[in-house]
């Protein structure tokens, strides 16, 4: 998909047609509980980011500087030293080897060796930093606190403040392209750009809810996420967003669409809900723990990474 996920088709008829319904949470007998297997993280700390940089190279982030590393689809953790004590937010890695985390403080850090070796990064804030993302080796971007936005174009050697116009907390960021990006945040806040971040122009999102991750499975399809059960879909690129949120009022944190048809959420208390024709139903999948899930990430449409609270780190399998 565009985004945090891959590329995926453009199957516009299907988003057009539930475009023309609202979104119906279908309470179905959860599947078997080996859907979801608990694999021991080797740590109590809090985890928060994960990234899929293949479909076995992956690395978890969490609190007090905490980053663990799979080498075989998550089946197995193993921690990698950060040098830092600050708690870390989200990772990126555009390729197996160069990655990046960023975190408390204005932390960010930086690999070139698949996590190896970690080295800090000049961000010229101290600001805390939530969310970070990256097109290739060169290209990124960084949301924050107090609306921050981060951008580089060199690797991150230099970090550049590109001012949004607000103060909202800003937790997810992403770009679909060098120009077309987005960030969401507390109080219902949607940005947008189309110069790659220099300029940022107010999205209107109908909600106060505060939203925590976006996704685009399609160029001109997207979703949001956020808590209180808040789900919004675009179907027209962003330039306006629907209330598609779920009936139950559960915290939604994070997103992750394989396509356009295939998507997920993540949240409170252990919830994870899939959708397979579109965002017109989603239902609750497997049996997981009731430990809340602060990010997921999903390589393909077959395996995915799910992380949270106590260190807890579940495989997602796709029957």
């Amino acid at each position: 998909m565009i985004g945090r996920t891959g590329s995926v088709g453009l199957l516009a008829a299907l988003a057009v047609l539930a475009g023309l319904f609202s979104v119906t949470l279908v309470w179905a007998a959860a599947p078997a509980s080996e859907l979801v297997r608990v694999v021991k993280s080797g740590t109590t700390f809090t985890l928060y980011g994960v990234a899929l940089a293949s479909p076995t190279a992956g690395w978890v982030v969490g609190s007090g500087g905490t980053i663990l590393a799979t080498t075989n689809g998550g089946a197995s953790w193993k921690p990698q030293k950060s040098g830092s004590q600050e708690n870390l937010y989200d990772v990126a890695f555009p390729t197996p080897k160069v990655g990046w985390a960023v975190g408390a403080n204005g932390t960010i850090l930086k690999t070139t060796d698949g996590g190896a070796k970690w080295t800090a990064q000049k961000s010229g804030t101290i600001v805390n930093l939530y969310d970070v993302t990256f097109l290739d080796e060169k290209r990124g971007w960084i949301a924050g606190a107090d609306g921050t936005i981060l951008s580089t174009d060199d690797g991150g050697a230099s970090w550049q403040d590109r001012p949004t116009g607000s103060r909202a907390n800003l937790y997810a960021v992403l770009f679909l392209n060098e120009r077309d990006g987005w960030t969401v945040g507390a109080l219902g806040a949607i940005l947008s750009t189309k110069d790659g971040g220099r300029t940022w122009t107010v999205r209107e999102s109908g909600t106060p809810s505060t939203l925590f991750d976006i996704a685009f499975p399609d160029p001109t399809i997207g979703w949001i996420a956020g808590n209180s059960g808040a789900l919004l879909q675009t179907l027209n690129g962003g330039e306006k967003w629907e209330d598609r949120s779920l009936a139950q009022p559960v915290d939604l944190t994070s997103l992750a669409f394989t396509d356009i048809k295939a998507g997920w959420v993540v949240g409170d208390r252990g919830v994870i809900f899939r959708t397979t024709d579109g965002g017109f139903t989603w239902s609750p999948y497997g049996r997981g723990p009731q430990t809340t899930f602060y990010g997921t990430a999903f390589r393909d449409g077959k395996t995915g990474i799910a992380v949270g609270d106590k260190g807890i780190i579940v495989q997602i399998a796709v029957p």
